[in-house]
């Protein structure tokens, strides 16, 4: 297979959403591979390389003739696991005639898909996502391709604190003083973080969310985790009632790598911990480009009037990181990498450049 880019192929990523795959082709593309998606008559989803064994012919411009692909150009038929099953110039099928196959997976509102060694998708279970269709939680985002390489998505992700910089409207006013130490705790193949802040004033619109005064002033949590190179997700606390309870590692209640996203699902405001849980599928398309489907969760001001009031608000915020990153990627094609100079706050960011590169290779 013509690998191009510096993206690992033996993990899960997002190829769509739920909603966008149905009785219909669905043409895509992820680590330089095209692909093609529908749901067979049970349902379940199908991801087949999208190009005629015959003829360089997307399969996605034919037909489904019930649960197979039925070429537009050869007329050559391909059964839901890429096996050609009719030929129509003769009756004998070519020795192995087909299409590539990959294992997907449906889950929390996406369709993921592995694209490396078929055996190890057993062995390695895709990542979870229950909160995006937990009704506990509320869930707003939307999804784009950003003309950048996957990894300067993933350590712009690993790093909060320039948000106060790009976006100061949206940013908790703490992220403008000096953070304390990021707690980072590193495995073979995931990196978390986390920070507490000491008791500080909340954004304007995330106060009145909340139904408190402005000058109020709560203690504050971040926290991420590199779930892999398909997934990144972080969260954002506000303890309503003071200090964060400890657990036994030191770590507050529903933080660190056994639940990478903060409090757990069904908590909500009366038990004193506000959430935004932020939700990233990352997924290499080519070297340059990268699919980008965001989710923001908060388990707290429930309803569509909230939902119109921060949609626009992050869709602003994430489009404005769009654009930096490809700015970002514009550089590094004309100028070339070169040595940066590193602070404490990159520190989880640089052990995910770590883990891709070893992942990568």
């Amino acid at each position: 297979m013509r690998r191009t880019g510096n993206y690992p192929s033996n993990c899960w990523y997002v190829v769509a959403t739920s909603a966008e795959v149905g009785r219909w082709f669905l043409a895509t593309r992820a680590l330089d591979v095209p692909v093609l998606l529908y749901r067979t008559r049970a349902g379940s989803v199908v991801a087949l390389e999208d190009r005629d064994a015959h003829r360089p012919y997307p399969l996605s411009l034919g037909r489904l003739d019930g649960d197979n692909v039925v070429s537009g150009y050869t007329g050559f038929v391909y059964d839901p696991t890429g096996r050609c099953v009719h030929v129509p110039t003769q009756e004998a099928i070519p020795f192995g005639a087909g299409v590539r196959s990959f294992p997907v997976h449906e889950g929390g509102s996406f369709v993921w898909a592995w694209f490396g060694e078929p055996a190890l998708a057993a062995l390695r279970p895709p990542p979870q996502t229950p909160w995006l269709l937990d009704p506990a939680w509320a869930t707003l985002g939307d999804g784009w391709e950003t003309a950048a390489n996957f990894q300067l998505l993933h350590e712009n992700f690993a790093d909060i604190t320039h948000v106060a910089v790009v976006d100061p409207e949206i940013a908790p006013p703490v992220l403008g003083s000096i953070p304390p130490p990021l707690e980072v705790e590193v495995s073979e193949s995931t990196v978390s973080f986390s920070r507490t802040y000491p008791a500080s004033p909340l954004a304007p619109w995330h106060a009145e969310l909340l139904g408190r005064p402005a000058p109020e002033r709560f203690v504050q949590r971040e926290g991420g985790m590199f779930v892999g190179p398909g997934l990144w997700v972080d969260h954002w606390d506000v303890h309503l009632a003071g200090e964060p309870a400890e657990t036994a590692a030191g770590q507050p209640a529903g933080t660190g790598a056994g639940n990478p996203a903060g409090t757990v699902a069904g908590e909500s405001v009366s038990q004193q911990v506000a959430t935004f849980r932020f939700t990233h599928a990352v997924t290499p398309i080519g070297p340059n480009r990268t699919r980008h489907h965001w989710r923001v969760s908060r388990n707290f001001s429930p309803g569509s009037a909230t939902d119109e009031l921060l949609l626009p608000r992050f869709t602003a915020y994430y489009r404005r990181v769009q654009a930096i990153l490809q700015t970002m990627q514009s550089v590094l094609d004309v100028d070339g990498a070169r040595d940066e100079v590193d602070v404490s706050a990159d520190a989880a960011a640089l052990q995910v450049r770590r883990i891709l590169a070893k992942l990568g290779s």
